[in-house]
């Protein structure tokens, strides 16, 4: 049996008894009144990842106590479409993002492989509609796709899908597109390692994601950050950004809960960098962090009160030990992680799912497959329970019963107590092809007294029609301070524009009070241009674009007593041909203006006496070797990109390099010899290639176009001696049937040594 440990130092023990008390007295009362979504979702509906409360909790009574598939027994409709992502249900309508079935082994069926969201009705399991997309410059495989769930708005009935290319979705519940973002060609979006895509979540007026990224310019700190963007649910308008963590030590997919702390409406996640944070949930504004981990967090948090639960499996950060379950009281502000730990167990790895607490039990699953029942007050151990070999599906409660999952296939609908755990249903799900078992890795939703479970072959939806289920109402989030009349942070909107030459964006200036509440719109005496902003003008809250042809990124600032709010912009040259030799350029950036992704991996070298773009490579280079660099905005298409790039040798490596045109890569592979044309890495899904020696220390010209007829896109290289005449053939041709039709021109390597690029021209048709 685990021991919990108790952090009390003498100086905050008093506080934290006092606490305690407090807890106890009032866990009766606010036991449920744990993160709840910020919108007013009916009883019916799971619109999120983790429910209408946010804490994988149900208010339903009379729900299912067993079922089957053989013989079928309390199953109500099934799909042969299944997936990794948790579905969601909004207005009698269950969506799943999830990959094609094409198979990416078999060469026929492969060119078709890519990702889609699905839409049925939850009564009869009637395919509605789908949309199938393209899967583009990633290195997450065919069985991850699909990672991330939807979330949905009662509000407007829009549903939203983060996609592994990084595209950000905004949907009618009818399948109509409002809105979309190119997550990585606009905010410098890091593909997540193994599928590590980050699930968007409904507050207000605001969809909040995370993840990680480079952006351009110099931000703040460290690159990459784990940033939080905030956009507007309706139209996709940037609201705000945040960075509150270090460096980070892996990629995540902690998904945050709002929460009310102490009257204070808060968001609550873990971070790349081992720490938990919580943010101002409307502004973004950082309120305090607690360390965990040297690795990132993965798990989600839940909220009891003043109580955050958190779990992660990798490396304590203050003793040898793998694995940890923390309790923290959320009162506190910077730093808590000396002061703030109410109980922990150390050694119970549970890095992937997520928490449930209820009636003062808290249910983690480890990483191994057992699930672990504590008290929430002491952190003492009360049962364990044995769900199979590996865990990674997040447990759900509901009628209380709690519905759990095991990688292998194993389905488990239990009834908990403080005392033991009693089993009411086992389900073995075999694999619906060939041998062996299911997967699966979604977590089980409750929506109007039916269970949908996602598989890695199948969508069940489980229903026991011989009950009458009872939706209680969500419990809403406990009551925040009353609102006050005092600045406490100022914004400015919107927060990062790209614009055209000659235009004039207006700003608004937000005041907001210490809780985040929105106060007014202030008068913007002065907007302060950077000096990268060079021939912006300003008068009051417009800022006007030169008519220049040239790049041109940077900040304005303005000031209302001492409280300070920054907005970016970017602008594109507007002429038909851009051209960059690289001469002039100067640290700190060292890269174009605007560049994205480029200036914490290019810097300015001379070679021969005329300045390149050197990109560091074998042990010397940090971070992943692959990388992207995007020059324009995600919207450009009917343009070529053309570059001299030079490959050197670092311990009989030589490393490759490229170009990209509408989200597809031409690559100079250097070790194999080979010019090769893909746009998903790991399955090569419309790929081609070529014999083409590439000799270390030689210059070369690489050229790239992208012509998109009836929805089908033809790719065009080739690639000459640097000193050689243009060759009138394209070294190089290849046709995807599923064109992409647009994206940022953009360059391309894998370190494996020194890469250079200089004189890149983009030519637009």
């Amino acid at each position: 049996m685990q021991k919990a440990v108790h952090l009390f130092t003498p100086a905050n023990r008093s506080y934290l008894q006092n606490r305690s008390i407090q807890f106890s007295l009032f866990m009766v009362a606010v036991l449920c009144m744990t993160s709840a979504t910020a919108n007013s979702t009916s009883a019916q509906d799971w619109a999120g990842w983790r429910g209408p409360e946010q804490n994988g909790i149900s208010r339903a009574t009379n729900l299912p106590d067993d079922w089957s598939l053989e013989p079928r027994n309390n199953v109500a409709w099934m799909s042969e479409v299944g997936g990794r992502a948790t579905p969601i249900v909004l207005n009698g309508k269950v969506y799943l993002n999830c990959r094609t079935d094409d198979d990416v082994n078999d060469p026929d069926e492969k060119v078709n492989a890519r990702e889609q969201v699905i839409c049925w009705d939850l009564e009869t399991g009637k395919e509605l509609w789908r949309d199938v997309f393209n899967v583009f410059q990633t290195d997450i495989p065919a069985p991850r796709v699909g990672w991330a769930s939807m979330c949905g708005d009662k509000e407007t009935g829009y549903v939203y899908v983060h996609s592994v290319s990084g595209i950000l979705r905004c949907y009618t519940g009818d399948g109509e597109k409002v809105w979309e973002i190119s997550l990585a060609e606009k905010y410098g979006k890091i593909s997540g390692y193994g599928g590590r895509t980050q699930t968007p979540i409904i507050d207000e007026d605001r969809l909040v994601l995370s993840f990680m990224a480079t952006n351009w310019g110099v931000t703040k700190g460290p690159s990459p950050r784990h940033f939080y963007y905030a956009f507007d649910k309706k139209t996709g308008d940037l609201q705000w950004v945040s960075a509150p963590g270090g460096p980070p030590k892996d990629t995540n997919y902690s998904v945050p809960v709002v929460a009310v702390v102490k009257g204070q409406r808060q968001l609550i996640g873990g971070n790349c960098d081992g720490h938990v944070y919580s943010l101002n949930a409307r502004t973004g504004k950082p309120l305090w962090s607690f360390k965990m981990s040297l690795r990132g967090l993965n798990t989600t948090p839940v909220v009891v009160g003043d109580y955050v639960y958190m779990s992660h499996g990798e490396d304590n950060f203050d003793n040898t030990e793998f694995g940890r379950v923390q309790c923290i009281d959320a009162t506190g502000t910077g730093d808590v992680t000396d002061t703030h730990s109410v109980w922990r167990v150390d050694g119970v790895k549970a890095g992937y799912t997520a928490l449930v607490a209820h009636d003062g039990m808290l249910f983690v699953v480890a990483d191994l497959g057992n699930m672990y029942c504590y008290d929430t007050k002491t952190g003492e151990e009360l049962w364990v329970h044995d769900l199979g070999t590996v865990g990674k599906g997040s447990p759900i409660w509901g009628d209380g019963k709690i519905y759990a999952t095991e990688v292998n296939g194993n389905m488990w609908i239990l009834e908990p107590s403080r005392e033991r755990c009693k089993t009411l249903s086992h389900e073995k799900i075999s694999s619906r092809v060939g041998s062996g078992m299911d997967e699966i890795y979604a977590s089980p939703v409750i929506a109007d007294g039916r269970i949908v479970l996602v598989t890695r072959d199948r969508t069940i939806c489980i229903a026991d029609e011989s009950k009458e289920v009872v939706n209680g109402a969500p419990v809403a989030l406990a009551p925040e301070t009353a609102p006050v009349d005092e600045i406490d942070m100022i914004q400015l909107r919107p927060y990062e524009t790209v614009v055209q030459p000659g235009s004039t964006t207006q700003y608004e200036m937000h005041a907001f009070d210490a809780n985040g509440r929105f106060l007014r719109k202030l008068p913007i005496k002065e907007l302060v241009a950077d000096a990268s902003l060079a021939g912006f003008t300003t008068a009051g809250g417009k800022v006007t674009a030169p008519t220049t042809e040239s790049h041109i990124a940077g900040t304005v600032t303005a000031t209302v007593g001492d409280k300070t709010a920054v907005a970016r912009i970017r602008m594109f040259n507007p002429a038909k041909v851009w051209k960059w030799d690289f001469n002039g350029l100067k640290p700190p950036v060292g890269v174009p203006a605007g560049w994205m992704r480029a200036f914490a991996k290019l810097k300015p070298f001379e070679v021969d006496g005329e300045k390149v773009l050197k990109v560091t490579g074998g042990a010397e280079a940090k971070g992943r070797p692959s990388h992207q660099i995007g020059l324009g905005y995600g919207g450009m298409k009917n343009y070529e990109i053309q570059a001299d790039v030079r490959l050197t040798e670092k311990r009989r490596q030589l490393g490759s390099i490229g170009l990209s045109n509408n989200r597809y890569n031409l690559i100079l592979i250097g070790n194999s010899s080979k010019l090769e044309v893909l746009s998903w890495a790991p399955h090569k899904r419309m790929a081609k290639s070529v014999r083409f020696r590439s000799d270390p220390d030689v210059w070369y010209t690489m050229k790239m176009k992208v012509d998109v007829v009836d929805g089908a896109a033809k790719i065009s290289g080739k690639v000459w001696k640097r000193d050689e005449a243009e060759p009138e053939a394209w070294t190089i041709e290849v046709v995807d049937p599923h064109g992409n039709e647009s994206g940022s021109p953009g360059l391309y390597f894998y370190a494996l040594a020194d890469c250079y690029f200089d004189n890149v021209i983009v030519t637009q048709n």
